[in-house]
């Protein structure tokens, strides 16, 4: 992943302040010039360094990506995100108690 200043400013530019104006990785990425394909994985790396470099950059599977200075949704954000890491524990938690009670000689 590229992570120098210019990037982060292009990413910058094209993301949104607003929910309302929020835009789709795909988007993100064909203005960037990036791969469109697939799940954008290198437009997802730079929204991630943004981020970490202390952009509040928000986002939801229907919306896409914007901006953010309102405490509401930002919180809204991270408890969906918590969720669906919760979640994914669950899940994980279920596989392996299903692999346990069937393969009894064989635990994880």
């Amino acid at each position: 992943m590229i992570d120098n200043s210019q990037e982060l400013q292009r990413l910058l530019d094209i993301i949104p302040f607003g929910k309302e104006n929020a835009i789709h990785a795909k988007d993100i990425a064909r203005s960037l010039g990036y791969p469109t394909w697939g799940n954008q994985v290198q437009t997802r790396q730079l929204i991630r360094y943004a981020i970490q470099q202390g952009y509040v950059i928000l986002s939801t599977p229907k919306n896409g990506y914007w901006r953010s200075t309102n405490i509401e949704e930002v919180n809204k954000c991270i408890n969906d995100l918590r969720n669906r890491a919760n979640d994914i524990i669950a899940r994980s938690e279920e596989i392996e108690n299903a692999w346990n009670n069937t393969n009894q000689n064989s635990l994880i």
